[in-house]
């Protein structure tokens, strides 16, 4: 992962690093979309500041076992990021976090929603374990 995305605001709070996916295609994309584990997708548009702070705060998410975490790439991807966009009937923004299970959008949010604390929240929300991984 890139150096200047590692949080240095938060003194003692270490950046994790997502696994990431990168699906190239909209196939492998459908295949994210019917796991029955929860998937967190996130929109990241590499000209915009705002994704830059998004991906920062981000990379403090400690990932689950359970989780799958998906990267697209706005401006590289735009064709499968609108593709997504329609087939989940969710608004394409960026940055965006969306969050599906079993095929379903459980919870999406952009911008300054993009956060750690929003993660943390959606998992309590719709019940998520916190098994974490070392990623």
């Amino acid at each position: 992962m890139l150096s200047f995305l590692h949080n240095t605001d938060k003194p003692g709070q270490k950046a994790s690093g997502i696994p990431f996916e990168h699906p190239q295609s909209f196939e492998d994309l459908a295949g994210y979309l019917r796991l029955n584990a929860p998937v967190f997708v996130y929109k990241h548009s590499t000209r915009c500041s705002v994704s830059l702070f998004a991906m920062k705060r981000l990379n403090l998410v400690e990932v689950n076992s359970q989780e799958t975490w998906v990267y697209l790439d706005v401006v590289a991807q735009r064709s499968l990021s609108l593709a997504l966009a329609e087939e989940l009937n969710v608004w394409h923004e960026s940055p965006q976090l969306i969050l599906i299970s079993n095929g379903k959008v459980l919870a999406h949010g952009s911008h300054q929603q993009v956060t750690e604390t929003t993660v943390e929240n959606w998992r309590k929300e719709f019940g998520f374990s916190q098994n974490k991984t070392n990623a």
